[in-house]
């Protein structure tokens, strides 16, 4: 699987990197109202794996339902590439926060 970072599609090596993730979706969002983040994997796309847990899916949709004004409903999903995790939020809005 081959990844890129573009102007709708970001990385995060992990979920502490939360904060810096919601400041990314809020800016996608503001100029193309959809795109993707990805945690657990590197800004060359590497997919360096994230330990994924019904907690760490809970905090993120927290964090963006505490975060973002208007609110937006991601897909917030588990997803394996050679047997490693990382987590995908798909996030679409039509008005910007």
């Amino acid at each position: 699987m081959e990844l890129s970072e573009n102007e709708n599609v970001e990385f995060k090596k992990t979920t502490g990197e939360l904060k810096q993730g919601i400041i990314s979706i809020c800016a996608i969002l503001n100029k193309h109202f959809q795109g993707t983040l990805f945690f657990g994997v590197k800004n060359d796309g590497t997919i360096v794996g994230q330990n994924v847990s019904e907690k760490s899916i809970r905090d993120i949709s927290q964090s963006i339902a505490n975060h973002l004004d208007p609110p937006i409903y991601p897909k917030i999903t588990k997803e394996t590439f050679n047997n490693t995790d990382y987590i995908k939020v798909s996030f679409n809005g039509t008005d910007k926060p």
